[in-house]
This record gives C-alpha cells, structure tokens and sequence, in this order.
C-alpha cells in the first residue's frame, strides 16, 4: 500500500522548483482524478488542496476599491509560465468543486475561494484565468445548492464573497464586453451564469442594480434587438437629439447566449418595483426602445363621438409586432380581429441590422410610418420595451420563454406596464404558453429522466411562480389561465410533487486501471470531505411544492369557481401535507378521520422519500389555506375535515417568524364568525398567541395579529370582547391607533445618537438620496452618461426617485406599516363596538350600548374623540436634523382614505346607539368639521361612509326621540351637512352616494319639522 508521502505525483508537487516541474505535476494530477469521483476523494484525504490553492497565491486581488488596476480589461494573449501554473490549478479547484457538497467543507478549509475571486477580475488576469475561474465558482455554486445545513458554504455566504464590492466593477467589465471572441463571451454567460445562481438575498440584488451590473445586462439585451433588427424606428436619430447616442449598443455578437442575460436580470430584478423600473428606464433599453407613436400610412387619427367610442391608446411600433395588436383595436371586444398590418413571430428571425442601429431591416414597409411625438406625448406611451418582451416570449425556445415571462412578470408588477391595458395581450399570448409549458414538462417520467434534465427541473420549478406574479390580483387573466386548464395542470404537478423519491446510492465508476490504494494519515479540516449533499430529485420536489403551491394560491384568489376546481381535483390533503415540516404520504379527508387526533403531532422525523418542507413550503401552503378559506362552503367542508386549523395554529409559534406570519394571515379567515373551527382555536389560546404578536415588533406579524383579532371580535358576546381587550391592553391599542411610531426609523435615529455617530446627516438620507447614475456597458466598460444632455432622462430620474424613495426609505417603510396597522386597530374599535342589525332582540341593542360606555370607560370619553379628530386631521413631518437644510423643509401629510373611512364607520356605529350616545357625537363640534371637508373627498368609500353617519345620526326609532333628533338634525345643518348631502344628490357621479344622499338629506329635512 502506497504511503501519502511516497505517491509519485504528490511527491513531484512537493518537491517542484521550478514553474515547468509545477505545471507538469499539476497537469499529471488533473489526468489522474478528472471523473473520478473515488480519486478525487482519495486526492483530498492526501491534503492535496493545500500546495494546490496555495499555486494561486501570485493572483492579485484588485488593489482599488472599485476593482480596477488598469483602464480596460486585458486582452487574449499567451500565458506565462506563471499564469500557466495557475490555469491548471484553477481547473484542478473545478474539479474537486465538480465532485459534489461533500467537497465544499475540505475547499473551505483550504480557502480555496478567495483564492479563485483573486483570479476573476479581467482588469488583473488574462481571460483564460478569468474564464477558469468563474468556472470554478460556479461549480461551488452548484454544489452549494445541494448542500447540507452543516456545510461551511452555502449559497448566501458564497454570495457575500462574490458580490462583494471589490468585485462588482468586475462583474460589469465582463458583461459589457461586446468583442466575438468566444473566449471573452464566455465570461458574459460565465458572470451571468453565476448572478442567476447567487443572486437571491435583496442586499447582492440591490448592490448589483446600484453598481451598474444590471445596466450592463440591459445595455446586453438591448444589443439582441439590434442584431435581429427590431429596434424601433426612428430610434436612432432621438438617441442623437436627447443625449442617449452613446449608449446605443452594438448588435451583440451571434455567440451571445440569451438565456443567460434573460436569467441573470430576473435573478436581479426580484420583487423590487424600483429595479424592475431601472431595468425598464436603463439608457440603452430607452436608447433602443423609445415610447414613439406609430400608426400606419394613411391612419387618420379622427376622433370618435357617441355612447360606443372607445378612447384610443396611442401605441408604438413594437406592437405591430405581435401576432395580435389588441391595444390599438377600436372593438369594445377583447378579442379583436388581427390587424393586417402585424407581422409573424418569425418575420425577423432572418433579418440582422444592416447597421450599428439595424433599425430599418424588419420596418421597411410603405404600410408604416413614425409620428411626431412630443415629449406630453411620451408620457401617455408605454414602453416598447413591454411588447418585444411579448415578442420574445412567442418566439423564443421553452427556457428563454420563462425566462423572458419572469421579466415580464416583474415589470408589470412594478408598474413599469399597466397591467389593465396589456392584460389582453397578456392573456391570449403569454399566459395560455406558460401553462402549457407547465403541463408539457409535467408529463410522467422515471425519476432518472427528472434529474438528468436541467431545463425541464428549472421549468417545473420556476413557471408556477412566474404564472403567479402574472395572474395575481388580475380577474382577467385568472380567467385567462383557468379556461387554458391551470387548475387541473396545477393539481397534477402538486401531486407529482409528493411521490415518493428512493433512496440513491452513489455510482460506482469504472476504470481500466486498477486503483492505488493509498493511506490518508492527513488529519487537517483541508483532507476532510464534509457532509454528502441532498438528494437532487427531493430537493428538486421540494422546489416543485412551493412555486406549484404559490400558483395555486394566486389562482385561488379569484372567483369561488377557481377554488371549488382546486377542491374538486383533490388537492387539499396536498396542502395539509405542506403544513408538516415531515410530510408523508397525502391522505384523503376519510383516512384522516380515521386515524388518533394526536397523530399529526407524533411527527418528529423525515418520512423516507417525502423529506422536510422548509420554511418557504409552509409558508406557501399557508397563503393556499387562506385563500381557499375565502369560501365559506370550503372553509366548513374540505378544510374542516382535513383538519388544517391545528397545523396552522401551531406554526403562529414557529421559530421562523416568516412562517409566523403566514401562519397568522391564514388564522384571520378561521376566526371569522361564519368559521366552524372558531371555538377550537379559542379553546387552543389562539387570543393569547394573536395578542402576543399584535405586540411584535415585527411590523407584519403586528398588523397580521391585530387584523385576525378584528375578525374573531366580530359578533363575539361582550364578556368574550371585554377578555380580548384586556389580553391586548387597551392602553396599547391607543397606542396603535394614535402614534405615528415610524419604528424602523426612530430607532435607527436612536441607535446612532446612542453611539455617537454623525447625527447631521437627515435619516430619511438613505441610499436612496444619492443621485442616479445612468450606467451602460460598452467594450468591456461600464460608463455613464450625463443626465444634463439629456431630457428623457432628467423626466425619468424623478420618476425613479420616487419609486426609490417608496421602497428603499425606511421613514416611509415605517409610515405606511403605521397606517396599515391602524387602519386594523381602528376596525377592531369598530368591531368592539358591534352593529346593531334589523330584525334582532333588544339585547343586541344593549349589547351595544353595553360595549360602548365600556369603551369610553377604557379610553376616556375625550381620549377617544380626540384620538378619531387626530386621524381626520392632516399631519406635517418634519426632517429628523440637527441642521436646517434648504429642500428638506416640513411635508404635510393629508389622512389617507382607508383611515378615514375606518374612522367614520365608528362613529357610524356609535350613532346607531341610543340618544345619549348621539348627543355625545354632535356635542364634538370641531370633529364634525373635519367630517364635514369629507363630503368633497375624491375616494367614494369615504363619500359612502359620512352618508351612512347622518343617517344613523339623524334616525328616529319612535316620536319619544322626535326632539333630540331635531336639534341633532339643527346642528348638523349649522355644520353645512344638509346643502353637502343636497349637493351630492345632484352631482356625484357615483348612485350608491346619491341614494345614501338622498335619505340623508331627507332624514335632516324631515327633523326639522
């Protein structure tokens, strides 16, 4: 048996003196182990990967900040014999890397990592390294995917190494590299590659998008469309005129693969609306797709009269260009006819761009011609960005398909497009595709085949989700997607995902040569394999449950008729198995009725084949259960038999506090009176549990707490009401309801002041302050353009400022988690309060009355006034700063309707009490003002609401309330109530607040005699 110290080639790595004798022994190392898995094991157990990463030491790491040594990236050119040293040491680190999870912990050890980032930057190695390198880390980044949780590298913490800002200049150098050699395109797909596998935190998305990487990735797609010729017309000569001529890429070079810059974007994008609209509002994309009417030749732009005309939205030339242009159809009918003047999927694909624009080649037709735009025109005009996008969806191949829908999806979410307008094109071009893909991919197949086809996995994973963000929220294309079969595609891939996986066992390679034993003595963590990683097809399943959940989720949300054909296709005992963290085999509502009821928490291990639901599983079966509890007849049939309450109840005290609250937005609909489940969860404590998190800190779980203690209030008797109030505290419900807290940035404030950092600066001056830089990649550099020569970009740079500012501040986070928290603060006032209805006892009356004077007691009568004026009354902020500054002056923040109208139904239902209650609201004269400026409100709920109050405040039940009702009535007409409510008969456009009006004001009138 061979001796570690005695092996012929470890000896010859040892032993090497000069660059020659390394390159040789390195070489004569990589025939040994290259697709051997055993070797590789055996190679490491000998502490080879010590002299090995220790080869790569001459690498220099950027020296600036910004990762730059030298001007530009270096050019190809042969190797040295130092740099050849490090190629093949590279290659060797890829190896080991391409073994699998288990070789991460001896590669950590050996920091092998930073050693590889040394080699990435293109300004300090010659590509030959660069591309090795980020071989490697991909590599490690695949085998990090599969890692068990004990790895020392798993995707976040490989991902803060690699985005790390050192090394993000880097990045944008290799990706705005535009040269053909296929060596330097390999470091586009290689860089791209790695951001789509990293990049899932919001801290690498963010630093990606502020350091140009994603400028550099659009400047990459925009180049697509100049090679295939589909700029917009006209583009070229406005991109001279407004400053945007040197962004204007070159067409991108015929190796360049799509897909990568498709996946590296989407990965970027996220669910951030701001970088959703700098993808959108990137130079090179407004360079290449400005928003320029177009119409065709001899189009007479007549406006239209009468009750039919439709308002015509005025479009560009992009939309010419899908198979059916239903933005420009004059039909009142979704389904218009398809113009002649549309071209096919295919018409460009032969057609490349003549020039460095290419903006001619698929336009050249007499039928179209470019309008004059001005810029009040642009501003009407979507981006044609939105309809090439389509474009690309109908023609690409399945994998840049979802992938071109995933960005799709994110900037229609982000506002980029309005989802009204493009939802028909939406729904008869992209939404039909993706759920045939689904279906398409989901066909049986044996579990080798599963694991062994990476595109079918990534799209069986990825286009539920993609299906989800599309369809949310939007009736039409829901629609769209249950007439295409959705729900039963859905249901079957749900269920696929719960087979059984068998137990791997690892391969066993053949080689012609006998292997060479050798004895590892080496006990150093660098000769150590760690854990073997997970089982690829189950983690693959796993990823399956959760986007395959979230689809049905985002279906479910919409019409009762999508929730019962989820129900119908038995997919319920799926998602009760979501809610285990060790699910086995679904079972229906009979077997589980069968079984102990205890069984559910005798669970303390993995089901062999099922494996463990992570976080994101139950989170995701949780948004399921509460979109199917929608249905009432759901919610007392399906969900009570299988039982889902306990589950659910139990995860309000998961450690997670994600899964706490998804846990706690699932329990509102199970508290709600119509719930048979309601009294079991108040058996189990589930006031105590929603009135612990109605004291989180967590935003969230704050304003979920409080919103489920709303619903289970609702029609409770007053003892049950009186026992919630005093579990939550009704000093602290003040509390909710009445202080702008703005946590999040007060404490931050606080923090700083108590560690003596610079206080000057305001705390609203987050990274969202710092000016724009509009960024663009050209010849391997990322450069900016200067807004000051350009009017389209000083339009937009406001626009993005404002989106930046809604998402990024932390001020404004705090501010609109505040008026989310007390608008649910305030409905549970309401719901304490109860509401007397037609046709009861006298008792519920009393059971009113009762709450009220309890409430007033709690709070003080005054308190509470003031507390509903405070919330009518508009507020001014003023910056946190020990300096005045000009420009950061006080802003005045005017209540926002949904407080409004919350406030109002209270005292709608305190006027729906008895006389002594009523005097009390009108003796509060200076909050009746501010009642009164509502009746001018542009929100109908509002106008809705105050009509609701006079009403009430102006009902008699008998002639004993005669007089009280008419002084009432008098001071409401003092107020100005009667000639408002007279004036919305007459001129609301809305005929619900013209009838609620109309008794109103008659109400007044008939008091008054």
């Amino acid at each position: 048996m061979a001796r570690a110290q005695s092996h012929p080639i470890l000896a010859q790595l040892r032993n090497a003196r000069t660059l020659p004798e390394q390159i040789d022994a390195l070489r004569a190392l990589k025939n040994e182990i290259i697709g051997h898995v055993q070797r590789k094991e055996q190679w490491v157990g000998l502490g080879v990967l010590d002299p090995i990463v220790r080869t790569l030491a001459s690498a220099r790491s950027p020296a600036k900040p910004n990762g730059k040594d030298s001007r530009y990236p270096l050019p190809q050119r042969p190797l040295s014999e130092d740099e050849n040293v490090r190629l093949q040491a590279l290659q060797l680190v890829a190896s080991f890397a391409n073994g699998g999870p288990a070789f991460l912990a001896p590669l950590h050890a050996a920091r092998a990592i930073p050693s590889l980032m040394a080699n990435v930057s293109p300004f300090t190695n010659a590509p030959q390294l660069v591309v090795t390198a980020l071989k490697a880390l991909t590599d490690i980044a695949d085998a990090s995917a599969l890692a068990a949780p004990s790895s020392p590298i798993d995707v976040e913490s490989l991902a803060d190494t690699v985005f790390s800002a050192q090394y993000l200049d880097s990045f944008g150098a290799m990706l705005s590299n535009t040269s053909t050699n296929i060596l330097l395109q390999s470091q586009v797909s290689l860089a791209a590659g790695l951001i789509s596998r990293l990049c899932r935190e919001e801290r690498h998305q963010q630093a990606l998008a502020t350091s140009g990487v994603l400028d550099a990735l659009a400047t990459r797609l925009a180049s697509v469309a100049v090679l295939r010729g589909e700029v917009v017309p006209g583009a070229d000569a406005l991109a001279k005129n407004d400053g945007l001529f040197e962004a204007f890429p070159e067409p991108a070079p015929q190796t360049l693969r799509l897909d990568s810059i498709l996946e590296a974007i989407g990965a970027i994008l996220g669910d951030s609306k701001y970088r959703a609209n700098r993808l959108a509002n990137s130079p090179s994309i407004l360079a290449v797709f400005p928003p320029i009417k177009f119409e065709p030749a001899g189009y007479t732009d007549v406006e239209q009269t009468g009750p039919n005309s439709v308002r015509q939205h005025p479009v560009t030339a992009m939309e010419y260009m899908l198979p059916i242009n239903l933005l420009r159809n004059q039909s009142t009918s979704p389904y218009g006819s398809v113009p002649s003047g549309g071209s096919s999927d295919s018409q460009s694909s032969s057609r490349s761009s003549l020039n460095k624009f290419g903006s001619s080649a698929i336009w050249d037709s007499p039928r179209f011609q470019t309008l004059n735009s001005s810029p009040e025109d642009t501003e009407e005009i979507e981006s044609p960005f939105i309809p090439w996008l389509v474009r690309l969806v109908r023609r690409s191949g399945e994998y840049e398909r979802l992938l071109a829908s995933a960005i799709l999806a994110a900037l229609i979410k982000g506002g980029v497009a309005s989802k009204g307008q493009r939802e028909a094109s939406l729904g008869l071009l992209v939404v039909p595709l993706l759920v045939h893909m689904i279906a398409k991919n989901d066909k049986d197949v044996s579990d080798v085949n599963e694991v062994d086809n990476a595109v079918k996995r990534t799209i069986l994973e990825r286009a539920p989700v993609v299906l989800a963000r599309m369809i949310t929220d939007s009736e039409y294309l829901q629609k769209a997607a249950y007439e295409c079969e959705a729900v039963p595609v859905l249901s079957r891939l749900l269920k696929h995902a719960y087979t059984p996986v068998k137990e791997g066992t690892r391969p066993h390679y053949w080689s012609p040569h006998a292997d060479v034993d050798m004895e590892v003595e080496n006990n150093s963590p660098m000769a150590q394999l760690g854990q073997e990683g997970q089982n690829e097809l189950l983690v693959h399943r796993l990823k399956v449950r959760e986007s395959t959940l979230t689809a049905i989720a985002g279906l479910a949300g919409g019409k009762e008729d999508y929730r019962k054909a989820f129900v119908a296709e038995d997919v319920v005992s799926y998602v009760v198995e979501s809610l285990s963290e060790y699910p086995r085999r679904p079972q229906s509502a009979k077997e589980r009725g069968s079984e102990k009821p205890s069984a559910e928490t005798t669970r303390k291990g993995e089901t062999a084949g099922y494996g463990a639901n992570p976080a994101s599983v139950i989170v995701a079966g949780c948004h399921v259960v509460r979109m199917l509890s929608r249905s009432v007849s759901i919610l007392r049939t399906s969900l009570v038999d299988h039982g889902v309450a306990l589950p659910i109840f139990r995860f309000m005290k998961h450690p997670d506090v994600t899964v706490q609250i998804a846990a706690t937005s699932a329990i509102c609909n199970l508290v709600l009176e119509v719930s048979p489940v309601r009294e079991l969860l108040a058996e189990n404590g589930v006031v105590t549990v929603l009135c612990e998190h109605a004291h989180s800190q967590n935003p969230a779980l704050r304003l979920n707490g409080l919103w489920a203690l709303k619903h289970f209030v609702d029609a409770v008797g007053p003892d049950l009401k009186k026992a919630c109030l005093a579990e939550l505290g009704s000093h602290w419900l003040q509390q909710l309801v009445c202080d702008d807290t703005e946590d999040m940035a007060l404490q931050l404030a606080k923090e700083r002041e108590a560690s003596g950092l610079d206080m000057d600066d305001d705390v609203d001056m987050q990274p969202s302050d710092k000016p724009h830089r509009w960024i663009y990649g050209s010849n391997g550099m990322l450069r900016e353009l200067n807004a000051a020569d350009s009017s389209r970009l000083r339009q937009v740079e406001d626009k993005l400022a404002a989106v930046r500012e809604s998402e990024l501040n932390p001020v404004r986070r705090a501010r609109n988690d505040d008026v989310a928290i007390q608008e649910q603060g305030l409905d549970m006032i309401r719901n304490l309060i109860g509401r007397p209805r037609s046709g009861l006892s006298p008792e519920t009356t009393n059971e009113t009355t009762e709450m009220i004077d309890f409430l007033l007691h709690e709070f003080g009568s005054e308190r509470l006034f003031e507390i509903l004026s405070s919330k009518l009354r508009p507020k001014v902020h003023r910056p946190f700063s020990r300096r005045v500054t000009s420009g950061r002056e006080p802003r005045m923040f005017h209540p926002q309707s949904k407080i409004i109208v919350a406030v109002i139904y209270i005292l709608t239902h305190i006027a729906a009490s008895i006389s002594r209650h009523q005097q009390m609201i009108i003796a509060q004269t200076d909050l009746l003002k501010l009642l009164a400026q509502q009746a001018s409100s542009k929100d109908r709920e509002v106008r809705v609401a105050l009509c609701h109050f006079i009403i009430n405040l102006t009902y008699k039940d008998d002639d004993g309330e005669a007089q009280a009702c008419a002084i009432r009535a008098h001071e409401l007409r003092k107020l100005g109530f009667q000639s408002k409510m007279e004036a919305l008969t007459k001129q609301d456009g809305d005929l619900d607040v013209r009838e609620r009006a109309k008794t109103a004001a008659y109400q007044m009138e008939q008091a008054g005699y």
